[in-house]
C-alpha cells in the first residue's frame, strides 16, 4: 500500500506552525490548553548548506518543567541528533530552541521534532476546575486524566521541508511556488500544478490551467481558474498525485483553490501593471501559505514602477512571514 501524506498548508505553511497540542481524553472532552508551540524555518544559507529550525514553547496557563526539543532528520542526511533542554518555565514565560542542520539545496523530505514538556498537575487541576465549574462530570473526567500524567507530554510535530537555492519552506514540491514567471526582465513566484495531479475533469482542468499559466495568457488562465475554483467549492475532496516512489501526495481542495487564486492575483497585477487590487487583497489577508509570495510579487511589481519605498515595505512583510528566504533578503538589501 502506498504511503499517504496530506500537505496541510495552513499556517504550515509557510513557517507558522503556531498551534496548541490538545490532548484528547474522550472525543468530546480534552485537557485545558496549557501551552503554545511554534515551529519555523528561520534561517537558510544555501551556499554553506546550513538550515536553522526554531522551536518556541510558552507556558501559557501553568508552570512547565522538563521541556525538551529533539530533531530527527532523514537518515540520508546522516545528521547528528540535535537536542535542547530547559528545566523549568514559569507561567507566562517562553523558551526558544534553535536546531542547526547541514543539508544541501534540492532536499525535499520530512523532519520530525520530538518536543515534550511536563505541565504542573496542581496548576492544571485548578485550571480544569475553573473551566468546568458548572460541568461536574466533565470536570471529573478531565481531573482523572490529569492525575495520570507522570512524565513530560509529547507536543511535537512532523514538518515537510523543501530547500532550494532561493528559499527554505515547509511544504512539499507539489505545492511550492517557483520563481520563474518572467515579465519585463523581472521574475515572480507562481504555482504550477504538477503533472498527474487529480483525476477526471479536475485533472484535465488543472492541465489546461497549467498550460495557460506557463504561456502567460491572462484570459485563458482566468477561464480555467474560475472553472477549477467552482469545482473545488462543490467538491471538497482533496486532489491526489501518485509519486514515483509509490507515495500518494494529497493536496486539500481549499489549498489548491488558494494557490490558484494567488496565481491569478499576481498574473492580473503584472499583466495589467496595476498593483492596487493585489495590495487591497493583501491588506485583508491573514497569515498563510500564499501571503508572503504575494508580498514578494507585489514588491517586485512596485520596484518595476520605481516605487522602491513601497517595495521595501512589502519585502519586509514577506520576510516576516518567511524568514528563511535568501532571494528576498538579497532583493531587500539591494533596494536599501
Amino acid at each position: 500500500m502506498p504511503v499517504i501524506r496530506t500537505a496541510l498548508l495552513l499556517i504550515i505553511c509557510c513557517m507558522f506552525m503556531n498551534s496548541h497540542q490538545l490532548q484528547a481524553v474522550t472525543p468530546q472532552v480534552r485537557l485545558p490548553d496549557w501551552h503554545t508551540r511554534n515551529v519555523a524555518l528561520t534561517e537558510w544559507k544555501p551556499e554553506e548548506g546550513i538550515l536553522v529550525i526554531s522551536v518556541m514553547v510558552k507556558a501559557d496557563q501553568v508552570d512547565l518543567s522538563d521541556i525538551s526539543s529533539r530533531l530527527y532528520a532523514p537518515a540520508e542526511l546522516n545528521a547528528p541528533l540535535d537536542r535542547h533542554e530547559r528545566k523549568t518555565l514559569k507561567k507566562g514565560e517562553k523558551v526558544l530552541f534553535m536546531h542547526k542542520v547541514n543539508v544541501k539545496p534540492g532536499f525535499a523530505g520530512w523532519f520530525e521534532l520530538d518536543i515534550r514538556a511536563m505541565p504542573d498537575r496542581e496548576d492544571l487541576l485548578k485550571l480544569a476546575a475553573s473551566q468546568h465549574t458548572n460541568e461536574p462530570l466533565t470536570r471529573k473526567i478531565v481531573e482523572e486524566e490529569i492525575k495520570t500524567i507522570a512524565q513530560p507530554m509529547f507536543i511535537g510535530i512532523s514538518i515537510p521541508v523543501l530547500l532550494n537555492d532561493d528559499i527554505a519552506i515547509s511544504t512539499m514540491p507539489e505545492a511550492s511556488f517557483r520563481n520563474d514567471y518572467e515579465v519585463d526582465g523581472r521574475k515572480y513566484y507562481l504555482w504550477y500544478p504538477p503533472e498527474g495531479l487529480g483525476k477526471g475533469i479536475t485533472a484535465e482542468g488543472l492541465k489546461a490551467y497549467s498550460a495557460a499559466i506557463r504561456s502567460g495568457s491572462l484570459a485563458r488562465s482566468e477561464s480555467a481558474a474560475k472553472m477549477l475554483i467552482r469545482r473545488f467549492e462543490t467538491n471538497k475532496e482533496p486532489v491526489a498525485i501518485e509519486k514515483a516512489d509509490g507515495e500518494t501526495f494529497m493536496l486539500p481542495a481549499a489549498v489548491t483553490a488558494d494557490l490558484i487564486e494567488a496565481n491569478q492575483l499576481t498574473v492580473q497585477a503584472v499583466t495589467n501593471k496595476r498593483p492596487e487590487e493585489l495590495a487591497r487583497r493583501l491588506a485583508t489577508m491573514k497569515p498563510g501559505y500564499t501571503r508572503p509570495f504575494l508580498y514578494y510579487n507585489l514588491a517586485m511589481l512596485e520596484n518595476s514602477r520605481k516605487k522602491n519605498a513601497q517595495a521595501i515595505k512589502h519585502l519586509e512583510q514577506a520576510l516576516s512571514d518567511l524568514p528563511a528566504w535568501p532571494l528576498a533578503e538579497k532583493f531587500l538589501k539591494k533596494l536599501k
